[in-house]
């Protein structure tokens, strides 16, 4: 085996594993780390940023999909899944994810870039300037409007960057619906089943017949990356789900914040120069 293809199967592994283990403790799906690690390999193997950019957003949420399966499940045990509100955020997320997908399919790599790292940079930001979150269930809002417009945000800026939709779910429930934040996580998980598959579909049906496209792909999904990510995905997925029930959420909301700060920056910088 050559040592390119090694180093690039070492690092898809390596990532997926990270990707799994941030879905399970924080609910934010994994692809805030997987789209730029893709953009940077597929870049480097000379594929041109506008393919890459979107292989690497539409087989980020192929990923998602596994993951989220798993980091659900094990939440739901630990009773952190509130799953009719899952189910309707659900519903509009697939919707507007499919949406998302279908922009983002015309859009150029660039202006791809520079949205994925404004989402992810707001997000912590978001995190970071805000006071301590409701962990009363009680004072939870029921009002379906509000979690359907979560829903709809979620699946929007899924379709577009490639995020699962966490990363923005779970800010607008904690602080819209005022939602606990272990079940915020675990509801996440659960909601980014629906958003992500909605944002697959899209990005199948408008890759299909595109040139230029890397080996084993299906529309904009490439499966050879997809499978070496989401085998370690899955599996440490399921430890992060655990590991997130354990910590204190202080860290759980540091680590969080940290990561999305550099990976968001990046983005937007990478955007600019490209």
């Amino acid at each position: 085996m050559e040592p390119e293809f090694l180093f690039f199967s070492a690092v898809l592994i390596l990532g997926g594993a990270a990707a799994g283990s941030f879905s399970g403790m924080l609910g934010i799906g994994g692809s805030v780390l997987l789209v730029p690690l893709q953009f940077y390999l597929l870049t480097e193997a000379g594929y041109p940023p506008d393919i890459s950019m979107k292989v690497s957003i539409a087989t980020a949420l192929f990923f998602t999909l596994p993951t989220a399966f798993s980091s659900a499940y094990n939440h739901s045990r630990r009773g952190s899944v509130l799953w009719k509100k899952a189910l309707l955020m659900g519903v509009f997320g697939f919707v507007f994810s499919f949406a998302g997908g279908y922009i983002a399919s015309h859009l150029n790599a660039a202006y791809l870039s520079i949205m994925f790292g404004i989402v992810v940079l707001g997000a912590s930001l978001k995190f970071t300037t805000a006071k301590e979150v409701n962990e009363d269930p009680g004072k939870m809002s029921q009002n379906k409007v509000l979690y359907a417009v979560c829903g709809s945000a979620m699946g929007l800026v899924s379709g577009l960057t490639g995020i699962g939709g966490g990363l923005v779910l779970i800010p607008l429930v904690i602080f819209l619906v005022k939602m606990p934040l272990r079940r915020a996580i675990g509801t996440s998980s659960a909601t980014i089943i629906f958003t992500a598959f909605g944002g697959i579909v899209s990005y199948v049906l408008h890759g299909i017949g595109v040139s230029g496209l890397p080996p084993y792909s299906v529309g904009f999904v490439n499966i050879a990356v997809w499978t070496a990510l989401v085998i370690p995905g899955v599996i440490f997925a399921s430890a992060g789900a655990r590991v997130s029930h354990k910590m204190n959420q202080k860290y759980v909301r540091t680590a969080f914040t940290i990561i999305t700060f550099f990976v968001g920056a990046g983005m937007i910088l990478k955007g600019f120069f490209m």
